[in-house]
This record gives C-alpha cells, structure tokens and sequence, in this order.
C-alpha cells in the first residue's frame, strides 16, 4: 500500500474525525428541532401548525446539497462586501472557532451544519409527529381522568411513547444524515470525503482511495447504526405504563 502514506493516511483519519463531528452535531440539532417542531405540527393552535407545515415543506423538499450551497455562498452575498467580510469571515467568533477548529473558513462548517439540520429536522418532525398518532387515545383519556393538566400528559405520555415509537423511522434518517456529511465538501469543509478527493488529486489513484471510502463509510454507518440500536433498546425498556403524572399540572 505504497499509495496510502503516513502523512495521506494522517489526513484521512482527521477528515474521519470532522465527519463524526458533523455527524454528532448535527443529530443532535436535528433531534430537538425535529420533536419541537413535531410539536407545533400538533399544537391546538392553527397559526403554529402552518408554521410548522411551512418549514418542513421547504427543507424536507430541498435537496441537502442545494441548501449547503445557499448558507455557504448564497447567504453571505446578501450583503455588502465589507458587512460580509466582518459578518461571515473575519470577526471575533470566527477567528476563534478557526483556533479552535484548525478550520481555515470556519463559516463554511456552520453553513453546512444549518443546512443539514434543517433538512434532517424537518424529516424528523413528520417521523416524530407519525409516532405521536400511534399513542393511544385510552391512554391520553385515562391520564386526564386522574387530573393531569395537557402539559403533564404531552410530556409524560405523549412526547415519550411517540418518541418511542417513530425512533426505528428515525434512527434511518440520522444514518442518511451521517452520510450527507459527505455533501458538504462542496464548501471545502475538511470532512473525510474531501480528504480523499485531495488524496486523489495528489496521488491519482482514484479506484484505490474510492474504495477505501467505501469501505470507510460502511464501517460508519453500520457503527452509527449499532449505537442507535442500543439507544432503541434503553428506549423500550422503559415501561410504557409507568407514568408519574403530577396530577396538579
């Protein structure tokens, strides 16, 4: 493998960390902007609900490539050449996260990260808002003839039990996630397919490198995948009809 140096071999390895990393963040975004606006997809309130059907029309419908693109480059053009400059590039933040990161144009990395949030979120709010529909309504009804207020039995029977339950739909889209990430070296984010792709210009050993990413993001994903299943397990364990509720909500 005289293809594969010690110093190619260094640079794959943290285009591998930048991918986990993108790939922690940006599930984590896209959990809790999923189930928020999963929730206002089924507040009582028309205006919220629209609200909500109008963000996940549009990011569930743009592709996560185009929507990397628009924050990358669209976005900062939107603006003056100097407020552009010290908005997006060279201010305090940047220059810190850039420190911090070793990253040359850290606005790239959160351009990304917001697109791939957004997109990912949005799936997972219809995901989340299906596994709300699966709750039955004998358990909504038993809990609010004990006394429980409409904040103690979405929190406590609702949100669990339909979180519960759209997770194996979700765990799916996380994983799509994860693969995404590789979208975003389009913006020259480091992450590990814009490593290879610099191994390949460098080298020009184009089938070797390719099916070592292959190799690489298989072994990714079905990591990625295990872990979720565990956190699946630790769900379903947990009695569905040991609720608490404080019947003074």
């Amino acid at each position: 493998m005289s293809w594969l140096t010690p110093q190619i071999a260094n640079f794959l390895l943290q285009g591998i960390v930048v991918t986990i990393l993108l790939t922690i963040i940006t599930s984590v975004l896209s959990l809790l902007a999923g189930v928020g606006v999963g929730t206002m997809r089924l507040s009582p309130r028309p205006w919220l609900r629209r609200l909500a059907g109008i963000y996940v029309d549009i990011f569930r419908n743009i592709p996560a490539l185009v929507l990397i693109i628009f924050f990358a480059f669209a976005v900062p053009n939107l603006f003056p050449a100097e407020m552009r400059k010290e908005l997006f590039f060279n201010n305090v933040f940047t220059d810190w996260a850039g420190q911090l990161t070793g990253l040359s144009l850290p606005y790239y990395a959160l351009a990304a990260i917001t697109a791939l949030t957004l997109n990912t979120s949005a799936y997972i709010a219809e995901l989340f808002r299906a596994g709300v529909g699966t709750v039955p309504q004998e358990y909504v009804d038993a809990a609010r003839s004990l006394g429980a207020g409409q904040t103690a039995v979405f929190r406590q029977i609702i949100l669990p039990q339909g979180f519960r339950a759209a997770f194996p739909a979700i765990e799916t889209r996380l994983i799509h996630n994860m693969k995404n990430t590789a979208l975003v070296s389009f913006v020259a984010v480091p992450e590990f397919f814009h490593a290879t792709e610099a191994a390949i210009n460098k080298t020009f050993r184009a089938v070797e490198f390719l099916l070592l990413a292959t190799a690489v993001y298989l072994i990714l994903s079905i990591t990625y995948a295990a872990l979720l299943r565990q956190i699946e397990r630790r769900l379903n364990r947990r009695p569905t009809e040991n609720w608490k509720l404080n019947t003074e909500n």
